[in-house]
């Protein structure tokens, strides 16, 4: 977790009718100091893939690793718009991420394919977001209290991507009342 993580989420917790100015806060802290990329820990996302199934995930955690192989730009904002903790709606996350993502465009943080198209900044993000699931979910005992929300936000993500179609169906194979009931990551 980044440290602005804590901090963010700490703040939401005692003044939630503050939350947007927080979150906004939060996100201009991160393009004043960016951190920097760190490499995805592969063997904490196999230990999160091996909660959902023992064994057909190799595709995916190829695809994860590969996906960023010296961090991702991504990563910091992911950390803070879906936390473990918390979680809003998937609209005010999007308009979150399209402002940070303007922000970040016009002090030419970021580089071109991210820059050029919000679509693949979205993407990388909710990847991110699923990389910091997967490794969240390793750590975590069985029941934990945060264990239904990463769970709903790995069944969100899997769900959206072809590229995450086997993830989606070992999910649905170990967690069902995710897909046959919909599901709230509230």
């Amino acid at each position: 977790m980044i440290p602005q993580t804590a901090s963010l989420i700490a703040a939401v917790q005692a003044a939630p009718a503050d939350t947007d100015r927080l979150l906004r806060a939060a996100c201009a802290a991160l393009r004043e100091q960016p951190p920097a990329p760190v490499a995805p820990d592969a063997a904490a996302l196999r230990a999160g893939l091996a909660r959902i199934a023992d064994t057909g995930l190799d595709a995916v955690l190829q695809r994860l690793v590969d996906d960023a192989p010296q961090g991702s730009a991504t990563d910091a904002l992911a950390a803070l718009l879906r936390p473990a903790e918390l979680a809003w709606d998937e609209a005010q996350q999007i308009d979150w991420a399209v402002r940070h993502w303007e922000a970040c465009r016009a002090a030419g943080q970021l580089d071109e394919a991210l820059a050029a198209d919000f679509g693949e900044y979205w993407r990388r993000l909710e990847w991110s977001a699923l990389r910091q699931h997967l490794a969240q979910l390793a750590g975590l005992p069985e029941g934990h209290a945060e264990e239904r929300r990463l769970l709903a936000y790995v069944a969100g993500t899997a769900s959206r991507y072809i590229a995450f179609a086997p993830l989606k169906r070992a999910m649905e194979l170990r967690h069902p009342a995710l897909f046959e009931l919909g599901f709230s990551l509230r």
